[in-house]
Protein backbone atom coordinates (compact mmCIF):
# COMPACT_ATOMS: atom_id res chain seq x y z
CA UNK A 1 0.00 0.00 0.00
CA UNK A 2 1.47 3.36 -1.03
CA UNK A 3 1.29 6.17 1.50
CA UNK A 4 -0.41 8.46 -1.03
CA UNK A 5 -3.19 5.93 -1.58
CA UNK A 6 -3.71 5.38 2.12
CA UNK A 7 -3.71 9.10 2.90
CA UNK A 8 -6.29 9.81 0.20
CA UNK A 9 -8.94 7.67 1.89
CA UNK A 10 -8.51 9.14 5.38
CA UNK A 11 -10.13 12.48 6.23
CA UNK A 12 -7.44 14.60 7.85
CA UNK A 13 -4.67 13.51 5.51
CA UNK A 14 -1.11 12.58 6.32
CA UNK A 15 -1.30 12.99 10.10
CA UNK A 16 -4.19 10.57 10.33
CA UNK A 17 -2.25 8.03 8.26
CA UNK A 18 0.73 8.43 10.60
CA UNK A 19 -1.55 7.63 13.52
CA UNK A 20 -2.92 4.59 11.70
CA UNK A 21 0.60 3.45 10.84
CA UNK A 22 1.80 3.79 14.45
CA UNK A 23 -1.19 1.80 15.75
CA UNK A 24 -0.60 -0.86 13.09
CA UNK A 25 3.11 -1.09 13.93
CA UNK A 26 2.33 -1.51 17.64
CA UNK A 27 -0.22 -4.22 16.81
CA UNK A 28 2.26 -6.22 14.72
CA UNK A 29 5.05 -5.77 17.23
CA UNK A 30 2.96 -6.74 20.27
CA UNK A 31 1.72 -9.99 18.72
CA UNK A 32 5.36 -11.17 18.70
CA UNK A 33 6.34 -10.16 22.24
CA UNK A 34 5.50 -12.69 24.96
CA UNK A 35 2.60 -11.68 27.19
CA UNK A 36 2.03 -8.53 25.12
CA UNK A 37 0.64 -10.82 22.42
CA UNK A 38 -2.54 -11.02 24.52
CA UNK A 39 -2.95 -7.26 24.00
CA UNK A 40 -2.12 -7.03 20.30
CA UNK A 41 -5.66 -5.90 19.45
CA UNK A 42 -5.58 -2.92 21.82
CA UNK A 43 -3.83 -0.53 19.35
CA UNK A 44 -6.55 -1.24 16.76
CA UNK A 45 -9.25 -0.61 19.37
CA UNK A 46 -7.50 2.59 20.44
CA UNK A 47 -7.40 3.83 16.85
CA UNK A 48 -11.17 3.28 16.58
CA UNK A 49 -12.04 4.97 19.87
CA UNK A 50 -9.59 7.87 19.58
CA UNK A 51 -9.56 8.62 15.85
CA UNK A 52 -12.59 6.98 14.22
CA UNK A 53 -13.42 4.35 11.64
CA UNK A 54 -11.20 5.64 8.82
CA UNK A 55 -8.04 5.45 10.93
CA UNK A 56 -9.08 2.14 12.50
CA UNK A 57 -9.70 0.35 9.21
CA UNK A 58 -6.54 1.83 7.68
CA UNK A 59 -4.58 0.64 10.71
CA UNK A 60 -6.10 -2.81 10.26
CA UNK A 61 -5.12 -2.92 6.56
CA UNK A 62 -1.56 -1.76 7.26
CA UNK A 63 -1.21 -4.17 10.20
CA UNK A 64 -2.48 -7.13 8.15
CA UNK A 65 -0.08 -6.38 5.30
CA UNK A 66 2.82 -5.74 7.67
CA UNK A 67 2.17 -8.95 9.59
CA UNK A 68 2.05 -10.94 6.33
CA UNK A 69 5.43 -9.57 5.25
CA UNK A 70 6.96 -10.17 8.69
CA UNK A 71 5.60 -13.71 8.92
CA UNK A 72 6.85 -14.49 5.42
CA UNK A 73 10.36 -13.31 6.28
CA UNK A 74 10.47 -15.16 9.62
CA UNK A 75 8.89 -18.34 8.27
CA UNK A 76 11.06 -18.64 5.17
CA UNK A 77 14.23 -17.85 7.10
CA UNK A 78 13.24 -20.49 9.65
CA UNK A 79 12.28 -23.04 7.02
CA UNK A 80 8.63 -23.28 8.10
CA UNK A 81 7.21 -23.04 4.58
CA UNK A 82 4.20 -21.46 2.91
CA UNK A 83 1.58 -23.38 4.97
CA UNK A 84 2.69 -21.61 8.15
CA UNK A 85 2.67 -18.25 6.35
CA UNK A 86 -0.91 -18.76 5.23
CA UNK A 87 -2.08 -19.95 8.62
CA UNK A 88 -0.45 -17.07 10.52
CA UNK A 89 -1.80 -14.49 8.08
CA UNK A 90 -5.30 -15.99 8.27
CA UNK A 91 -5.33 -16.06 12.08
CA UNK A 92 -4.08 -12.50 12.43
CA UNK A 93 -6.22 -11.09 9.62
CA UNK A 94 -9.55 -12.64 10.62
CA UNK A 95 -9.16 -11.94 14.34
CA UNK A 96 -8.06 -8.34 13.71
CA UNK A 97 -10.85 -7.82 11.16
CA UNK A 98 -13.51 -9.05 13.58
CA UNK A 99 -12.22 -6.83 16.38
CA UNK A 100 -11.92 -3.76 14.13
CA UNK A 101 -15.48 -4.30 12.90
CA UNK A 102 -16.64 -4.67 16.50
CA UNK A 103 -14.96 -1.42 17.56
CA UNK A 104 -15.35 0.79 14.47
CA UNK A 105 -18.40 -0.60 12.69
CA UNK A 106 -18.59 -1.06 8.92
CA UNK A 107 -15.69 0.09 6.74
CA UNK A 108 -16.32 3.78 5.92
CA UNK A 109 -15.30 3.60 2.27
CA UNK A 110 -17.72 3.44 -0.67
CA UNK A 111 -18.24 -0.30 -0.66
CA UNK A 112 -19.11 -0.16 3.05
CA UNK A 113 -22.14 2.07 2.53
CA UNK A 114 -24.20 -0.82 1.15
CA UNK A 115 -23.61 -2.93 4.25
CA UNK A 116 -26.41 -2.88 6.86
CA UNK A 117 -25.61 -1.43 10.24
CA UNK A 118 -25.23 -4.15 12.85
CA UNK A 119 -25.71 -3.72 16.59
CA UNK A 120 -22.41 -3.72 18.47
CA UNK A 121 -23.42 -6.74 20.54
CA UNK A 122 -23.99 -8.80 17.39
CA UNK A 123 -20.64 -7.63 16.01
CA UNK A 124 -19.09 -8.75 19.30
CA UNK A 125 -20.75 -12.16 19.01
CA UNK A 126 -19.63 -12.54 15.39
CA UNK A 127 -16.06 -11.49 16.22
CA UNK A 128 -16.04 -13.94 19.15
CA UNK A 129 -17.22 -16.74 16.86
CA UNK A 130 -14.45 -16.00 14.35
CA UNK A 131 -11.82 -15.80 17.09
CA UNK A 132 -13.12 -19.07 18.57
CA UNK A 133 -12.79 -20.88 15.24
CA UNK A 134 -9.27 -19.53 14.82
CA UNK A 135 -8.32 -20.66 18.34
CA UNK A 136 -9.64 -24.15 17.60
CA UNK A 137 -7.78 -24.25 14.29
CA UNK A 138 -4.63 -23.04 16.06
CA UNK A 139 -4.95 -25.76 18.68
CA UNK A 140 -5.39 -28.39 15.99
CA UNK A 141 -2.51 -27.00 13.97
CA UNK A 142 -0.18 -27.07 16.98
CA UNK A 143 -1.36 -30.56 17.92
CA UNK A 144 -0.61 -31.92 14.46
CA UNK A 145 2.65 -29.98 14.47
CA UNK A 146 4.11 -31.89 17.39
CA UNK A 147 2.21 -30.92 20.52
CA UNK A 148 0.80 -34.46 20.69
CA UNK A 149 4.35 -35.69 21.37
CA UNK A 150 4.11 -34.11 24.83
CA UNK A 151 1.64 -36.78 26.02
CA UNK A 152 4.20 -39.60 26.35
CA UNK A 153 6.72 -37.11 27.73
CA UNK A 154 4.52 -36.15 30.69
CA UNK A 155 3.62 -39.76 31.58
CA UNK A 156 6.77 -40.27 33.75
CA UNK A 157 6.07 -36.97 35.55
CA UNK A 158 2.47 -37.96 36.28
CA UNK A 159 3.55 -41.46 37.39
CA UNK A 160 6.10 -39.98 39.79
CA UNK A 161 3.52 -37.64 41.27
CA UNK A 162 1.02 -40.50 41.72
CA UNK A 163 3.69 -42.65 43.38
CA UNK A 164 4.57 -39.97 45.93
CA UNK A 165 1.00 -38.79 46.54
CA UNK A 166 -0.54 -42.24 46.99
CA UNK A 167 1.82 -43.11 49.87
CA UNK A 168 1.80 -46.81 49.02
CA UNK A 169 -2.00 -47.08 49.19
CA UNK A 170 -2.96 -49.34 46.28
CA UNK A 171 -6.60 -48.22 46.16
CA UNK A 172 -5.69 -44.54 46.18
CA UNK A 173 -3.02 -45.11 43.55
CA UNK A 174 -5.47 -46.92 41.30
CA UNK A 175 -8.03 -44.11 41.55
CA UNK A 176 -5.36 -41.46 40.90
CA UNK A 177 -4.04 -43.34 37.87
CA UNK A 178 -7.56 -43.44 36.50
CA UNK A 179 -8.15 -39.73 37.10
CA UNK A 180 -4.70 -38.47 36.05
CA UNK A 181 -4.19 -40.61 32.98
CA UNK A 182 -2.42 -38.27 30.49
CA UNK A 183 -4.50 -39.40 27.55
CA UNK A 184 -7.72 -38.94 29.52
CA UNK A 185 -6.59 -35.48 30.66
CA UNK A 186 -5.98 -34.49 27.06
CA UNK A 187 -9.41 -35.79 26.04
CA UNK A 188 -11.06 -33.91 28.93
CA UNK A 189 -9.31 -30.65 28.03
CA UNK A 190 -10.23 -31.10 24.36
CA UNK A 191 -13.87 -31.74 25.31
CA UNK A 192 -14.01 -28.58 27.42
CA UNK A 193 -12.30 -26.50 24.73
CA UNK A 194 -14.79 -27.34 21.98
CA UNK A 195 -17.78 -27.09 24.34
CA UNK A 196 -17.26 -23.46 25.26
CA UNK A 197 -13.69 -23.22 26.55
CA UNK A 198 -12.35 -21.71 23.33
CA UNK A 199 -15.34 -19.35 23.15
CA UNK A 200 -14.71 -18.10 26.69
CA UNK A 201 -11.06 -17.47 25.79
CA UNK A 202 -12.11 -15.53 22.68
CA UNK A 203 -14.69 -13.49 24.61
CA UNK A 204 -12.13 -12.59 27.28
CA UNK A 205 -9.58 -11.61 24.62
CA UNK A 206 -12.00 -9.31 22.80
CA UNK A 207 -13.67 -7.86 25.89
CA UNK A 208 -10.47 -6.98 27.75
CA UNK A 209 -8.93 -5.62 24.55
CA UNK A 210 -12.03 -3.45 24.13
CA UNK A 211 -11.93 -2.17 27.70
CA UNK A 212 -8.18 -1.57 27.54
CA UNK A 213 -8.67 0.45 24.34
CA UNK A 214 -11.15 2.74 26.11
CA UNK A 215 -8.82 3.14 29.09
CA UNK A 216 -5.84 4.00 26.89
CA UNK A 217 -7.96 6.43 24.85
CA UNK A 218 -9.03 8.23 28.02
CA UNK A 219 -5.43 8.44 29.26
CA UNK A 220 -3.84 9.71 26.05
CA UNK A 221 -6.68 11.51 24.32
CA UNK A 222 -8.59 12.65 27.41
CA UNK A 223 -11.86 11.87 25.67
CA UNK A 224 -15.18 12.46 27.37
CA UNK A 225 -18.42 10.62 26.83
CA UNK A 226 -18.21 6.97 25.78
CA UNK A 227 -16.07 5.03 28.27
CA UNK A 228 -16.94 1.48 27.35
CA UNK A 229 -18.81 0.75 30.58
CA UNK A 230 -21.77 -1.60 30.83
CA UNK A 231 -24.17 0.54 32.85
CA UNK A 232 -26.58 0.86 29.91
CA UNK A 233 -26.19 -2.62 28.45
CA UNK A 234 -29.31 -4.77 28.02
CA UNK A 235 -29.41 -8.24 26.49
CA UNK A 236 -31.72 -8.75 23.49
CA UNK A 237 -35.03 -10.34 24.40
CA UNK A 238 -34.24 -13.35 22.22
CA UNK A 239 -31.26 -14.25 24.41
CA UNK A 240 -33.42 -15.93 27.05
CA UNK A 241 -35.26 -17.89 24.35
CA UNK A 242 -31.97 -19.11 22.84
CA UNK A 243 -30.73 -20.13 26.28
CA UNK A 244 -33.98 -22.00 26.99
CA UNK A 245 -33.78 -23.90 23.70
CA UNK A 246 -30.06 -24.68 24.03
CA UNK A 247 -30.37 -26.44 27.39
CA UNK A 248 -32.53 -29.35 26.13
CA UNK A 249 -30.51 -29.35 22.89
CA UNK A 250 -27.47 -30.50 24.90
CA UNK A 251 -29.44 -33.47 26.23
CA UNK A 252 -30.82 -34.19 22.76
CA UNK A 253 -27.31 -34.18 21.30
CA UNK A 254 -26.10 -36.61 23.95
CA UNK A 255 -29.04 -38.95 23.52
CA UNK A 256 -28.55 -39.01 19.75
CA UNK A 257 -24.75 -39.18 20.06
CA UNK A 258 -24.60 -36.07 17.89
CA UNK A 259 -21.40 -34.28 18.89
CA UNK A 260 -22.12 -31.41 16.50
CA UNK A 261 -25.51 -30.68 18.09
CA UNK A 262 -24.06 -30.88 21.59
CA UNK A 263 -21.06 -28.67 20.81
CA UNK A 264 -23.20 -26.00 19.11
CA UNK A 265 -25.69 -26.05 21.99
CA UNK A 266 -22.96 -25.72 24.61
CA UNK A 267 -21.39 -22.77 22.80
CA UNK A 268 -24.78 -21.06 22.52
CA UNK A 269 -25.29 -21.57 26.26
CA UNK A 270 -21.88 -20.09 27.02
CA UNK A 271 -22.53 -17.04 24.83
CA UNK A 272 -25.97 -16.46 26.39
CA UNK A 273 -24.46 -16.72 29.88
CA UNK A 274 -21.76 -14.21 28.89
CA UNK A 275 -24.42 -11.79 27.63
CA UNK A 276 -26.46 -12.09 30.83
CA UNK A 277 -23.26 -11.78 32.89
CA UNK A 278 -22.61 -8.46 31.14
CA UNK A 279 -26.18 -7.38 31.89
CA UNK A 280 -25.77 -8.36 35.54
CA UNK A 281 -22.52 -6.42 35.74
CA UNK A 282 -24.31 -3.47 34.17
CA UNK A 283 -26.96 -3.59 36.90
CA UNK A 284 -24.32 -3.52 39.64
CA UNK A 285 -22.32 -0.72 37.98
CA UNK A 286 -25.48 1.31 37.29
CA UNK A 287 -26.60 1.21 40.92
CA UNK A 288 -23.10 2.06 42.14
CA UNK A 289 -22.76 4.96 39.68
CA UNK A 290 -26.09 6.59 40.52
CA UNK A 291 -25.21 6.98 44.18
CA UNK A 292 -23.27 10.04 45.26
CA UNK A 293 -20.46 8.45 47.25
CA UNK A 294 -17.41 10.14 48.79
CA UNK A 295 -14.15 9.60 46.91
CA UNK A 296 -12.70 7.44 49.68
CA UNK A 297 -15.77 5.18 49.55
CA UNK A 298 -15.45 4.83 45.76
CA UNK A 299 -11.77 3.90 46.11
CA UNK A 300 -12.59 1.37 48.83
CA UNK A 301 -15.42 -0.06 46.72
CA UNK A 302 -13.07 -0.43 43.74
CA UNK A 303 -10.49 -2.23 45.89
CA UNK A 304 -13.19 -4.46 47.35
CA UNK A 305 -14.46 -5.39 43.87
CA UNK A 306 -10.92 -6.19 42.75
CA UNK A 307 -10.42 -8.46 45.79
CA UNK A 308 -13.72 -10.21 45.11
CA UNK A 309 -12.83 -10.81 41.44
CA UNK A 310 -9.38 -12.17 42.31
CA UNK A 311 -10.41 -14.32 45.28
CA UNK A 312 -10.80 -18.03 44.40
CA UNK A 313 -14.21 -19.34 45.36
CA UNK A 314 -15.74 -15.91 45.89
CA UNK A 315 -15.20 -14.95 42.25
CA UNK A 316 -16.95 -18.14 41.13
CA UNK A 317 -19.95 -17.22 43.26
CA UNK A 318 -19.99 -13.71 41.80
CA UNK A 319 -19.62 -14.99 38.23
CA UNK A 320 -22.54 -17.33 38.90
CA UNK A 321 -24.69 -14.66 40.53
CA UNK A 322 -24.28 -11.97 37.84
CA UNK A 323 -25.91 -13.97 35.01
CA UNK A 324 -28.81 -14.84 37.32
CA UNK A 325 -29.18 -11.14 38.10
CA UNK A 326 -29.17 -10.36 34.39
CA UNK A 327 -31.83 -12.99 33.70
CA UNK A 328 -34.05 -11.71 36.52
CA UNK A 329 -34.09 -8.25 34.97
CA UNK A 330 -36.31 -9.68 32.23
CA UNK A 331 -39.13 -9.58 34.82
CA UNK A 332 -37.89 -7.22 37.55
CA UNK A 333 -36.90 -3.68 36.48
CA UNK A 334 -33.61 -2.94 38.24
CA UNK A 335 -32.55 0.17 36.32
CA UNK A 336 -35.00 3.05 36.18
CA UNK A 337 -33.28 4.66 33.19
CA UNK A 338 -33.71 1.63 30.95
CA UNK A 339 -35.26 3.57 28.08
CA UNK A 340 -32.99 6.61 28.35
CA UNK A 341 -29.55 5.04 28.86
CA UNK A 342 -27.77 4.30 25.56
CA UNK A 343 -24.96 1.79 25.36
CA UNK A 344 -22.29 1.12 22.80
CA UNK A 345 -23.04 -2.58 23.17
CA UNK A 346 -26.77 -2.09 22.49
Amino acid sequence: MRMETAVSVIPGGRMQFVRAFVCAALCVAMVRVGLFSLLFLVPLGFSAVAYGAYVAWTAFAVATLGNLVLVAVLSLSGGLGSAWIGFEALYFGLTAAGFTWMMAGNPPWDFGRTLPKVRTLYRFVAASAVATVMLLVTSRFLWDGGLSDLVPMIEPIVSGYIESASGGDAVRRSSMELALNPQRLVETVSSVVIRGGALISAVLLLFFSRQAAFVVARLFRRRRGETGDLTGFFAPRRTLLILTISLPAVLLGRSLSSITTEVVAWNLIVMCVVVFLAQGAGIVLFNLARRQLPTIVKVFTGILLAIVVLSPGINLFVLGALPVLGILENWLPMRTLKQDTPSRLN
